[in-house]
């Protein structure tokens, strides 16, 4: 199943959540400006998807700029995808991260489920291109629960669904 999402423009609300304060203070500690609109997004599309299950970073990557650090072996309860990100940033990884045009990650969920996200930075705008690419046995109201999620966390100019085989 594949979800194509175009986000609106200035997408992103100022919710009070902590890990998105504690990732500006990143930005502005490591100046990094332009991949700023990026990283929030990516925050907010691995909040929305750990938020169904996909807590363990398989593969991440950026472009241009190469693969990112995994995270260190932890329980899956401990850490979620964010925290991961939260870490990378403040390891050397940010320096490939501040040239990016696109973030990738492979996320795994329960039962053999997966989720591939990319994430482009269309300009240098508040706008982004997210793909999800669902791999394993979803069923209909996996996939909505994952869309419910995306539009929580993003503002959504449009969402939509290449029909893959869903599950019973």
């Amino acid at each position: 199943m594949r979800l194509e999402v175009d986000p609106a423009h200035e997408a992103f609300r100022r919710a009070g959540l902590p890990w998105l304060h504690r990732l500006e203070a990143i930005f502005r500690e490591q100046e990094v400006v332009e991949v700023e609109g990026l990283l929030h997004t990516v925050a907010r599309v691995l909040q929305a998807l750990s938020s169904r299950g996909f807590s363990r970073v398989d593969h991440w990557e950026v472009h241009p700029g190469g693969w990112i650090p995994l995270p260190e072996p932890f329980h899956e309860r401990l850490a979620e995808p964010v925290g991961h990100l939260l870490n990378a940033l403040k390891s050397d990884a940010w320096k490939r991260i501040s040239n990016a045009r696109a973030f990738s990650v492979r996320l795994s969920g329960p039962e053999q489920l997966r989720a591939d996200v990319v994430v482009r930075r269309v300009h240098r705008e508040w706008a982004h291109s997210i793909t999800v690419e669902l791999r394993g046995r979803f069923t209909d109201r996996d996939v909505h629960g994952v869309e419910l999620e995306l539009r929580h966390q993003i503002a959504i100019a449009r969402l939509r669904r290449s029909h893959g085989e869903l599950a019973d």
